[in-house]
C-alpha cells in the first residue's frame, strides 16, 4: 500500500511537471517567433563570391583578381555546397560601416574543420585568424557557439576573404552583425536555448526518476531518447562543444553521428515498447529490433567511416526511418492500439521539422528560418506529447490493474464457494484415498521386498564363475578395490596370489578340451577347500589363472598354505575321460601395507610380475615378496 501511495504521488507530481512543460513549451514557442520577427538585417550590401580550390593550388597571396571570371557569384549571403572536402575560398567586400559601432562577422554553422579568414584594405593585411573545430575550442578568436569574428576598423573599402574545407555539406549563412544588435540577438537566442534544453533535460531526468520509482523500461527509454536528441542538438547548435566536450575535436567531429544514432536507437526501441507491437505483429517487433540493433551498429562504424561517406546516406536514413517509424504508428492507429492515435500527432510535428531540416542539409530545399530552429519547435512539441502520452499509459495500466484486482475478487468468492461444496467431497475421498494408499503401499512393500530378494539372487549369479562355481573375475575387482581401501585404511597388510596351471595348453591339445575343463575345475575345488577363512576369496581370474585375496595376513603364512595347495595339485593326478593327468602350477605371491599415494591397481601388476618370475625359474613354485615400497 505504501508503494501504491508513493507511486500515486509520483503521477500527481508528474502532472504538474507537464503543466510547468507546457507553460514552458508556450512562452519557447512565443520566443522563438519573438526573435524571427525583432532579428535586424545582417547581411551586407555586397556579392558574395566563391572559388573552387579542388586542386588546392591557392594562397591568400597567389588568388586570382576578384573581377576575374574564376570567382562565381552567389544569389544571397550564404554559402550552399554539397558534401566535400574540396577547399573553397569566399570573398566579399564591404563599402562602409557605421563609425562609432563594433562590427562582428559571424559563419554560422559550428561544424566547420577548417577556416582561416583576412581582412584586407588596399591590398594591406589588417587581422587574419585561423581556427575551426577540427582545434579546441579555446583556440576560437571569441568564445561563441558558431565562429564569430572582430572587424577590424577601415577608412576606405573592405575586402574579406575567407578559406573554408569540411567533411560534411557547407551551408554556411555568412552575417555581418553590428555589436550593439548581436547583444540584443544573442540574448533573445541564450533565452530561447535554456528554455529548450531546459525543458528537454527536466522531462529527460524526471522520467529516469519515474524509472526508479516504477521499474517500468518505458520510462528508462524515453528519458534516454530525450537526453540522447538534447545532446545531439546541443552538438547541432555548437553548445556541446562550448560547455561540455571543449577540449576533445574528436567528440566534436563525431557528435552528431553518435548522438543521432543513439537518438534513433532509443526511438525505434520506445516505439516498439510504448504500443506493445509484439502483441499486434510478431514480424513488425522483429522487423524495429534489427533496425534498431542496426543503427546500433552503425552508431559504432560512423567512429570508423569519414564523415564524407557517413553523413549523405545516413540523412537519407533518417528520413527513412521516420517515415517508417510515422507509417507504423499510422498502422497501430488502423490496428486500434492503445495511444496510437496520441503517438500518430507527436510525430506528425517531428517528422515534418525532421524531413525540413534533412532537406536543407542535403540542399534540396531552403528555409527562411534556421533549420535548427524549426527541430527544436518539432522535438519540443513531440517531446511534450510524448511525456503526456507515458502519464496515459501508466493512467491505463493502472485501470487495468485495478480492473483486474476487481476481477480477481470477484472470482475469489466465486472460488470460496465452490470450495465449501468441495470441502465435504475432499473429506470423504481423502478416507478413501487413505485406504487405498494403504493398501497400495503394503502391496509395494511385498514386490519390493521381493525385487530385492530377485535382485540379490542375481547379483550372485553375477559374480559366480559358470565353470568352476567359484567367484569370477567382476567379483575379484570388487573385492581387490574394497580391500586395498581397508589396507589403506586400517594398515593392514594385504596378500595376493596369481596362481596359473602350468603347460595347460598342452593338456587341451592332447586330451581335449573338456578334460582340460576337468581340470580347471579340479584346481579351483582344491584352492576353495584351501582357504578355511571366510575373508579369504578365490577366483577364477581367466582361462587356467586364478586369484587369491587374503587380507590381514603376513606373506609367509600365505606362502606356508599355498605352497600346501601347490604340493597337493602335484601329487594329485586328475581322472577325466579314462585318462589321469598330472598337473602343476606356478604361483606370484605378493604382500603389501596400501600406502594413499600408490595406484590401486600395484599390488595385483606386482603379483602378476612375480607368477611370471615363477614361470621363467622352471615353473611348479612360489615366487613370494613384499612390495618393494610398502612398510
Amino acid at each position: 500500500m505504501a508503494i501504491d501511495a508513493l507511486f500515486r504521488r509520483v503521477l500527481t507530481q508528474r502532472a504538474a511537471i507537464q503543466l510547468m512543460s507546457a507553460t514552458c513549451i508556450l512562452l519557447f514557442l512565443i520566443t522563438v517567433f519573438s526573435i524571427k520577427l525583432q532579428a535586424p538585417e545582417q547581411l551586407p550590401q555586397s556579392t558574395l563570391f566563391y572559388l573552387d580550390d579542388s586542386q588546392q593550388q591557392y594562397q591568400i597571396n597567389t588568388l586570382p583578381a576578384a573581377t576575374s571570371g574564376k570567382w562565381q557569384a552567389l544569389d544571397r549571403f550564404q554559402l550552399a555546397l554539397p558534401m566535400s572536402e574540396t577547399p573553397h575560398w569566399v570573398s566579399f567586400t564591404v563599402a562602409s560601416l557605421k563609425s562609432n559601432e563594433h562590427w562582428l562577422l559571424e559563419l554560422n554553422n559550428p561544424f566547420i574543420d577548417h577556416v582561416s579568414v583576412w581582412f584586407i584594405e588596399n591590398n594591406q593585411l589588417l587581422d587574419h585568424y585561423q581556427t575551426g573545430d577540427s582545434q579546441p575550442f579555446a583556440s576560437r578568436v571569441m568564445p561563441y557557439e558558431t565562429f564569430l569574428f572582430p572587424v577590424p576598423k577601415f577608412d576606405d573599402e573592405l575586402r574579406v576573404v575567407m578559406r573554408i574545407s569540411s567533411e560534411g555539406t557547407l551551408q554556411v549563412p555568412i552575417h555581418l552583425w553590428a555589436e550593439s544588435d548581436f547583444l540584443v540577438f544573442n540574448g533573445e537566442h541564450s533565452v530561447l536555448m535554456g528554455l529548450f534544453f531546459g525543458i528537454l533535460f527536466a522531462m529527460g531526468i524526471s522520467n529516469l526518476f519515474f524509472f526508479v520509482i516504477s521499474r517500468q523500461p518505458v520510462f528508462l527509454l524515453y528519458a534516454g531518447y530525450v537526453l540522447s536528441f538534447a545532446l545531439l542538438l546541443s552538438a547541432m547548435q555548437g553548445l556541446g562543444y562550448k560547455y561540455i566536450w571543449s577540449e576533445s575535436p574528436w567528440m566534436q567531429k563525431n557528435s552528431v553521428s553518435l548522438w543521432a544514432n543513439a537518438t534513433v536507437f532509443y526511438a525505434i526501441v520506445f516505439t516498439n515498447v510504448l504500443l506493445d507491437i509484439k502483441s499486434v505483429s510478431l514480424r513488425l517487433h522483429k522487423t524495429l529490433n534489427i533496425l534498431a540493433m542496426a543503427f546500433a551498429a552503425i552508431l559504432i562504424a560512423s567512429v570508423f567511416v569519414p564523415k564524407s561517406w557517413f553523413l549523405e546516406p545516413f540523412l537519407f536514413a533518417l528520413c527513412g526511418i521516420c517515415i517508417f517509424i510515422y507509417a507504423v504508428s499510422i498502422w497501430g492507429w488502423y490496428k486500434k492500439v492503445h495511444l496510437a492515435r496520441f503517438y500518430t500527432l507527436a510525430w506528425t510535428s517531428l517528422l515534418l521539422s525532421c524531413l525540413m531540416a534533412c532537406l536543407e542539409h542535403l540542399n534540396l530545399i531552403s528555409l527562411t528560418i534556421s533549420s535548427n530552429y524549426l527541430l527544436m519547435l518539432g522535438v519540443i512539441i513531440e517531446t511534450f506529447l510524448l511525456a503526456l502520452m507515458l502519464a496515459l499509459s501508466v493512467n491505463h495500466q493502472r485501470r487495468q490493474l485495478f480492473r483486474a484486482q476487481r476481477e480477481a475478487l470477484r472470482k475469489e468468492r466465486e472460488m470460496r464457494a465452490v470450495q465449501d461444496d468441495v470441502l465435504a467431497q475432499q473429506n470423504n475421498a481423502q478416507e478413501e484415498l487413505e485406504y487405498s494408499v494403504q493398501e497400495r503401499t503394503l502391496e509395494l512393500e511385498i514386490a519390493l521386498r521381493e525385487l530385492s530378494e530377485i535382485n540379490r539372487e542375481l547379483e550372485e549369479k553375477n559374480t559366480l564363475d559358470a565353470l568352476t562355481g567359484i567367484r569370477n573375475r567382476r567379483y575379484f575387482d570388487k573385492k581387490y578395490l574394497a580391500e586395498v581401501r581397508r589396507s589403506r585404511r586400517e594398515r593392514t597388510e594385504l596378500v595376493v596370489a596369481m596362481i596359473d596351471i602350468d603347460h595347460f595348453k598342452k593338456v587341451n591339445d592332447e586330451h581335449g578340451h573338456l578334460v582340460g575343463d576337468d581340470c580347471i575345475k579340479f584346481v579351483a575345488e582344491r584352492l576353495k577347500k584351501t582357504l578355511k577363512r571366510p575373508s579369504d576369496d578365490v577366483c577364477r581370474y581367466g582361462g587356467e589363472e586364478f586369484s587369491v585375496i587374503m587380507p590381514s595376513t603376513d606373506i609367509q603364512g600365505a606362502h606356508d598354505l599355498l605352497d600346501h595347495l601347490r604340493l597337493e595339485i602335484q601329487n594329485t593326478p586328475v581322472y577325466s575321460a579314462g585318462v589321469a593327468v598330472n598337473l602343476t602350477v606356478s604361483i606370484g605371491l605378493a604382500s603389501a601395507i596400501m600406502d594413499p599415494q600408490q595406484s590401486e591397481d600395484v599390488l595385483i601388476g606386482f603379483a602378476d610380475q612375480l607368477l611370471y618370475q615363477a614361470k621363467n625359474n622352471g615353473r611348479n613354485c612360489i615366487v613370494a615378496q613384499k612390495f618393494p615400497d610398502s612398510e
